[in-house]
């Protein structure tokens, strides 16, 4: 994703549709993802009705106004990364009785989602000031980002690291 969007944006070319793709795309995912873990069947009722509805509004705005997929819409990034926020908090809520199972993912997945989408909704307001402010909102998110993808490789070193020490 990052390569195709830093390659259309070498080209002078509109990226902005991407970032509706990528949001889409990862809400379909991890929102999936989710459903399939999680343990009982009105959260994965609610998992699939929220994800319907979701993209059933989203559709209906892309078609209304078009130009909206073509641009940063806040309202796209917004419902979909709170909504898998609220997919990881009942992740939650199902480990405190049960096993840990993709408990650091879940972290960073809630740590991310809500610190990003803050960045994004206070992006807009960063548009009258100095360039160097806009550049330490990007890169605090490219951190948080970072801190994501070490969750993530935490949670896959936690989940296939062999439990078994060879003796020599």
């Amino acid at each position: 994703m990052q390569f195709s969007l830093e390659l259309m944006y070498r080209f002078a070319m509109n990226n902005l549709f991407a970032i509706n793709i990528f949001f889409i795309g990862q809400i379909i995912l991890l929102g999936l993802f989710y459903r399939s873990i999680l343990k009982y069947k009105q959260q994965k009722t609610f998992v699939i009705w929220s994800l319907v509805v979701t993209l059933l509004i989203l559709g209906i705005q892309f078609c209304i106004d078009f130009t909206q997929f073509l641009k940063f819409n806040l309202f796209a990034i917004t419902i979909t990364s709170l909504l898998i926020v609220v997919y990881a908090l009942l992740h939650f809520y199902n480990m405190l009785t049960s096993n840990k199972e993709y408990y650091y993912f879940t972290i960073g997945v809630v740590f991310y989602l809500l610190t990003s989408t803050i960045l994004f909704l206070v992006g807009n307001l960063t548009i009258g000031l100095s360039n160097e402010f806009k550049l330490m909102s990007w890169t605090l998110n490219a951190f948080l980002l970072l801190a994501y993808y070490l969750f993530i490789l935490f949670q896959w070193k936690v989940s296939f690291s062999s439990k078994k020490k060879i003796n020599i």
